[in-house]
């Protein structure tokens, strides 16, 4: 009875493992079958995509890769290298400032000396407009990458000595600068066609000069002004110009004396118009409450303004009376007009002479003002 037992467990066992192993081939079989379904095979050869595909940019000193893959099997079909950028340029002549913004043209090259198409690249441009360094920034794209700048200088070119004039306050000087720019300065000055000598420095200026030590009757002045530009410090790209001489022969120019009158509302003063004054202010001499008060300030005027005051307190408030009211004491106001020009070395002033046998009186106790005589 065992022995039949033995024998059958061996017989199914062999069954067992046999169906399994022809089920085994059967899915490798399948499985084979199906994934040759899933390969394409180029049987007439591959065929290249029309675009590129960039593996590595080329950048400067470097080359690049770009290859086509095949439309059927995305195989790698035809590799080229990209040359790297060897050169960019800015192509200009010499540029001399004139207000306006610079913008040269840039060439760039490859290693083989090709020419690289603008359409790979843009240009940017930063202090192209003021005399000094410039630069030009390009950044790449398409085939390339990467950021190169380059350096170009803009000249201040040549500067004009306008004029050279006489003022109330000494010899002015103008020249001409290209755009509206404030420009670093230096002042020479010669005296009857001697040496010229060192006058004044400024880091900070405009176009003029007031000379205020040029106020010799006769003598000839000469000056020579040299303009700099130093945008980015003293560097090798400072820039400066020399204007040619100018003279002048100093004549005296003083102010006018101002008119003096008696109105119904006080004492107007008037006084001529006087080139680059900044502001007037109107002083006085004469007795304020009994007591002589020289030089007191009436009142300050801005240029462009009215070339006219009315005085309403008058320097006087002493008036003595007859028996009968009338005035018998009159006290005299002295007026004079300053003329006054801010400079970068200060205020400068000028004064007219003072007004000359002049009386004036207050209206008080409703007693009228008088009239000068």
């Amino acid at each position: 009875m065992k022995k039949h037992v033995n024998y059958f467990m061996i017989v199914a066992f062999v069954l067992i493992t046999g169906f399994a192993l022809m089920r085994g081939n059967v899915f490798s079989a399948n499985a084979a079958e199906q994934t040759k379904e899933n390969v394409t095979v180029c049987e007439n050869g591959h065929t290249p995509a029309n675009e590129w595909v960039i593996k590595r940019y080329a950048r400067f000193n470097s080359d690049g890769e770009r290859v086509k893959l095949c439309k059927v099997c995305g195989i790698a079909v035809k590799c080229e290298k990209i040359p790297c950028i060897a050169s960019v340029k800015v192509i200009h002549k010499k540029l001399v400032c004139n207000g306006k913004a610079f913008t040269p043209q840039v060439q760039v090259t490859d290693r083989n000396g090709k020419k690289i198409a603008a359409s790979n690249y843009t240009v940017r441009y930063y202090d192209n407009v003021w005399p000094g360094r410039a630069v030009t920034k390009v950044t790449f794209k398409g085939n390339y990458r990467g950021t190169i700048e380059r350096a170009f200088k803009i000249y201040l070119g040549k500067v004009t000595l306008i004029k050279v004039e006489n003022t109330a306050w000494g010899a002015r000087m103008v020249w001409s600068t290209p755009g509206n720019r404030s420009y670093a300065y230096q002042i020479y000055r010669s005296i009857n066609g001697g040496k010229y000598e060192l006058l004044f420095t400024s880091m900070v200026g405009g176009g003029s000069f007031l000379d205020q030590h040029a106020k010799t009757p006769g003598v000839k002045y000469t000056y020579k002004v040299d303009v700099i530009c130093y945008p980015y410090g003293d560097d090798a790209y400072g820039s400066a110009s020399m204007t040619p001489p100018k003279s002048v022969v100093c004549k005296e120019k003083r102010l006018s004396t101002p008119s003096v009158k008696n109105t119904s509302k006080g004492v107007m003063v008037s006084w001529k118009w006087v080139p680059y004054a900044t502001y007037y202010e109107v002083r006085g001499s004469g007795y304020k409450d009994g007591v002589l008060r020289n030089n007191l300030l009436i009142a300050r005027v801005k240029a462009g303004d009215s070339l006219s005051i009315i005085d309403k307190n008058l320097l006087t408030r002493t008036i003595k009376r007859d028996k009968k009211g009338n005035i018998v004491e009159k006290a005299p106001v002295n007026y004079y007009v300053t003329a006054v020009v801010s400079t970068e070395t200060g205020k400068l002033k000028s004064y007219s002479p003072r007004t000359k046998g002049k009386w004036v009186a207050t209206r008080k106790n409703n007693v009228p003002a008088l009239r000068t005589r």
